[in-house]
């Protein structure tokens, strides 16, 4: 899976779960604005990984390598509002990745989900009426790659001596 996927399958998730319309579960970018109504909304945002491993294996007959990057990868899922929808509703994201359907789409695609400490951050909107949870959350996942390896012959290089 890529890192965009794994945030996609955390959304689709929490959105099943809570019965939200997918359009208010998003993975934040950069050019993101807040909620400007009412809705409460889900916002799904990277934050890096850390590797665990990365390897090949080449299949000799085929002459396909196949790569793997396994990661811890950190992602924030803020779960905003301008009212108090937020703040009741928030637990939801954690039972919907320890739900048995969140744990089974996670068995399928071979990641696993690691939740931290929900962080209550309404506060720093200052006078704002924003509500807004911030919940860190690791995610274990593998990306591969499978491409054609260049097969290297071995040969034995003669070597001249010279006569002495």
């Amino acid at each position: 899976m890529t890192i965009t996927e794994v945030g996609q399958l955390l959304g689709d998730i929490i959105a099943a779960y809570m019965s939200l319309d997918p359009e208010r579960v998003i993975l934040k970018d950069e050019g993101f604005d807040g909620p400007k109504d009412q809705a409460l909304y889900v916002l799904i945002e990277y934050e890096g990984d850390r590797a665990l491993a990365v390897g090949s294996e080449v299949n000799t007959v085929t002459g396909l390598e196949t790569s793997h990057y396994n990661a811890f990868a950190n992602f924030t899922i803020e779960v905003v509002s301008r009212n108090r929808d937020a703040t009741n509703r928030y637990p939801e994201v954690l039972m919907a990745l320890q739900s048995v359907a969140g744990q089974q789409e996670a068995e399928l695609h071979n990641v696993a989900f690691f939740r931290g400490q929900p962080l209550n951050l309404s506060a720093i909107e200052g006078s704002g009426s924003l509500r807004r949870w911030h919940i860190p959350v690791i995610v274990s996942y593998m990306q591969t790659k499978t491409a054609t390896a260049p097969m290297i012959s071995p040969t034995l290089t003669e070597i001249k001596v010279e006569a002495k």
